[in-house]
């Protein structure tokens, strides 16, 4: 049994600020926020089928699916805004255009085509995202 009970060791007395300055820290850098890779604007509600509006379509990237399978538009200019929801980096290739945007430590990306009456195939370019159902058509009349 030790002489006194009631005193702390040196060792124990010297880990004990080391301890709660190790939890200060990382309690500091949680609340430094940052740590989201999402967007914080909203996504449109989830369709099916999603229309340009204006030229404009907004699609929601989740960790492997689109909030969308099939876009509608008119023939021109296309712009299209990629939220990130999910963790994962994800991209928004539109066949047979050269048009590509990514997400990736960006929480959306912008990009504009020009699309000519006709169906177009999208995929997320992540290795096994198209694979795995990250993928849809746009249909230009």
């Amino acid at each position: 049994m030790p002489c006194c009970p009631n005193r702390r060791s040196p060792r124990r007395a010297r880990a004990l600020p080391a301890v709660a300055l190790t939890v200060l820290v990382v309690v500091g850098l949680a609340g430094c926020g940052g740590g989201s890779s999402a967007s914080s604007t909203p996504c449109p509600p989830r369709a099916d089928t999603r229309a340009a509006v204006g030229g404009k379509v907004t699609i929601c990237a989740f960790d492997i699916h689109y909030d969308v399978k099939t876009i509608t538009a008119t023939a021109g200019p296309l712009t299209v805004t990629l939220l990130q929801k999910g963790s994962v980096a994800h991209t928004f290739k539109v066949e047979g255009t050269g048009f590509e945007i990514k997400v990736d430590g960006k929480k959306e990306a912008t990009g504009t085509v020009t699309l000519t009456t006709g169906t177009y195939s999208f995929e997320c370019t992540t290795p096994g995202h198209a694979l795995a159902g990250m993928r849809g058509k746009i249909v230009v009349g």
